[in-house]
């Protein structure tokens, strides 16, 4: 596939999910202003610690964390990496060291998207 290509979906992924966080009556003010702040600082956090154990913080965290979790969990299933069934964290720990480093790779250049999205896309009240 050509790299234009999957840039672009990456894109598309992240403009829909950061206008669904920003849109949902249910998601309070004060938690799509931690989840644009915690967007721009995940990344930061995977390459510190690692995937799986970063995955592993938003997953006990919760609330604009576990937003991220879902989001990270949408998307690499919606590319294929793994089933519905799986839960993410499972996934990521069965992963030889070769795919793990592709998957992070992966992670983060959506990253790059949603964070882009989530500062331009959410305002602070």
């Amino acid at each position: 596939m050509n790299q234009a290509v999957i840039e672009s979906g990456r894109a598309e992924f992240a403009l829909n999910t950061v206008k669904r966080v920003r849109d949902d009556l249910q998601i309070e003010d004060k938690t799509r202003k931690e989840y644009k702040q915690y967007c721009k600082k995940f990344p930061s956090l995977i390459l510190t610690n690692g995937l799986a154990a970063s995955v592993a913080f938003a997953m006990d965290k919760g609330g604009a964390y576990g937003l991220i979790y879902d989001n990270i969990a949408e998307w690499l299933k919606q590319n294929g990496f793994f089933e519905e069934s799986q839960k993410l964290e499972g996934y990521i720990c069965s992963l030889n060291s070769d795919m793990y480093r592709f998957v992070t790779k992966e992670t983060l250049a959506m990253f790059i998207w949603l964070k882009r999205f989530a500062s331009g896309l959410i305002k602070e009240e």
